[in-house]
């Protein structure tokens, strides 16, 4: 099954493209990118790019597209709400914005392209970096220089690992449930615990 799936890939190349740009704009998108284990799954799709003859280049130019693009509407986002964030943003998600405003105060125009490299931050603050008024001419060249930083590290790892990920597939997607099961248990992005301690 899964040989007749990479013979459709390999004729149909687009669909690994646009998965990648899909999944990392929707992890980039304030609040949604907490519930995408977009690292889990990106150097999967970075493998796979690879096992169907797509270029390095085309996987990572379709994956940094859907960060800036991601990027761009949440800092739009948070540009429409304004000083208005906390009587829009769900209070769940209010210590998030915090953290996120406390990071900007610290690190300045480089918390842009930082907080891609910490957890939930990464799609926080082009939200809170639009909403505290940082101007489009600063917030843009940061993201659209510091994008292809990420994808890169993040794809291209699973790309040129991709050989060995095809070969050992069933041993790697046990392996990535068991890394989402982690994931979703000790992080708990849908506060499924504190829930449970409400009820």
């Amino acid at each position: 099954m899964f040989d007749s799936i990479l013979s459709f890939l390999e004729t149909n190349p687009d669909w690994v493209n646009w998965a990648i740009f899909t999944l990392i704009f929707v992890e980039s998108l304030f609040i949604a990118g907490l519930f995408t284990p977009a690292l889990l799954i990106v150097p999967g799709i970075g493998a796979l790019a690879a096992s169907v003859g797509i270029s390095a280049f085309e996987i990572t130019f379709y994956a940094t597209m859907g960060m800036i693009f991601g990027d761009s509407v949440s800092y739009g986002l948070g540009k429409l709400v304004g000083n208005k964030l906390f009587e829009w943003v769900p209070s769940d998600y209010h210590g998030y914005v915090k953290q996120a405003q406390k990071f900007m105060k610290k690190y300045g125009i480089l918390s842009v392209a930082l907080g891609r490299f910490i957890g939930p931050l990464r799609c926080v603050v082009p939200f809170t970096a639009g909403s505290l008024g940082m101007k489009p001419t600063i917030f843009f060249p940061v993201t659209i220089l510091s994008a292809p930083t990420w994808t890169s590290l993040y794809v291209l790892s699973g790309y040129f690992l991709g050989v060995a990920f095809i070969e050992y597939f069933n041993y790697a997607l046990i392996g990535l449930i068991l890394a989402i099961t982690i994931y979703t248990v000790y992080v708990d992005p849908m506060n499924l615990r504190e829930d449970k301690k409400n009820d």
